[in-house]
């Protein structure tokens, strides 16, 4: 229960952390917006102008990418809880339905202090009702208007009777099932628990690798249109050349032209080394994010073991199957002289880049000469 509360904590404190960050992004970006309108009625530096909104760019860009990858709150799923789990949850929600109940009940006596009453009571609802429901957010206004104040009443006491009534059936289930069937509950409810404590840091470096490969095949994507594009302008603009010059029935190509033709394909060349860095710095997190998963199945195999053994006689055939769980490894280890299909593809991979360098070089040496 203690554990539960303080993931609470963390997670609220994170999404408020996460929602100051955007609002100054956005306030950075809207200070843009208005320099820029304001631009269209008053007459400013021009070069002053231009620095302003391209730094304010640029800033906003770096501040979104530092928020999306160290700020933005990262939710890892959990494991099956248990019965037990739910009804704490339960009982957590009951007891702040009734100090809703009882905040209300003051404010009928005093109508007082309506900014610590909402506060107080919006602490509350955000874990009661739905998303979607519509008191999901509270206000004030709920408190003054009388029309408001009896539904969010109506709302409030049968979402109180549905806990009630999950409440009593866990507790006749608890009664009618038999001890047996209680320890292995509690039994697989220690083994999840074990999994979600011993693979959490896992779980975290694959949230926190995925965010990353999102960033990185953005870049990789956008800057291979980039390229796409000016290489697309490039050779429209020397066909329209080529055009005009054979439009006067004499070809005259010069130095310039290939020079400039040259520099061009350059230009594009680099942007591509670019945008190809980018996607196989994704490519190599989708490769640990892979590792990081078997690691997570190795662990899951062994634990499940484990909990097979826990208070079980087990015969020869399941102390085999035992035996080759324990023994699971998705991250194979290799062997001296031995070698993988993943290695062999680095290999070959390594092999086609340098004989395409080589190749650039003798194709250069052959040009000069």
């Amino acid at each position: 229960m203690q554990e539960d509360v303080k993931k609470r904590e963390v997670a609220f404190h994170q999404a408020k952390r996460s929602r100051n960050f955007m609002f100054y992004i956005s306030l950075m970006g809207l200070i843009g917006v208005a320099v820029f309108v304001t631009s269209y009625f008053f007459t400013f530096n021009s070069d002053l102008y231009k620095i302003f909104l391209i730094a304010d760019g640029f800033a906003i860009v770096t501040l979104l990418i530092y928020w999306y990858l160290q700020v933005k709150p990262i939710y890892i799923s959990t494991n099956y809880q248990g019965d037990s789990y739910y009804k704490d949850r339960a009982q957590d929600k009951l007891d702040m339905i009734n100090e809703i109940e009882e905040a209300i009940s003051i404010y009928a006596i005093e109508k007082s202090n309506l900014e610590y009453l909402e506060e107080y009571i919006g602490k509350r609802t955000e874990d009661i009702f739905p998303y979607d429901h519509d008191f999901e957010t509270f206000d004030k206004s709920v408190l003054t208007d009388s029309t408001k104040l009896k539904l969010f009443k109506s709302s409030l006491k049968s979402i109180k009777e549905q806990v009630n009534k999950r409440l009593t059936q866990s507790t006749l289930k608890e009664a009618n099932q038999q001890p047996e069937d209680h320890e292995k509950d509690k039994s697989t409810q220690r083994m999840m628990k074990l999994i979600d404590i011993v693979t959490s840091r896992l779980k975290n470096e694959i949230a926190q690798l995925s965010k990353r490969a999102d960033i990185y095949i953005v870049f990789g994507s956008a800057i291979t249109m980039m390229a796409g594009l000016f290489l697309y302008f490039t050779v429209q603009e020397f066909l329209e050349l080529y055009n005009s010059k054979a439009g006067t029935d004499k070809i005259a190509w010069t130095m310039y032209d290939t020079l400039a033709i040259a520099v061009r394909f350059s230009i594009v060349l680099f942007i591509e080394v670019f945008a190809f860095y980018y996607l196989r710095l994704y490519r190599n997190i989708m490769e640990n994010i892979k590792f990081y998963q078997n690691e997570i199945t190795n662990i899951e195999m062994k634990i499940l073991s484990l909990h097979t053994l826990e208070g079980e006689k087990c015969n020869e055939s399941l102390k085999i199957l035992i035996t080759e769980l324990s023994q699971t490894e998705r991250n194979f280890v290799i062997d001296k002289n031995k070698t993988t299909v993943d290695i062999e593809k680095s290999k070959l991979e390594s092999d086609f880049a340098k004989s395409s360098t080589d190749n650039i070089v003798k194709m250069v040496k052959a040009i000069r000469r």
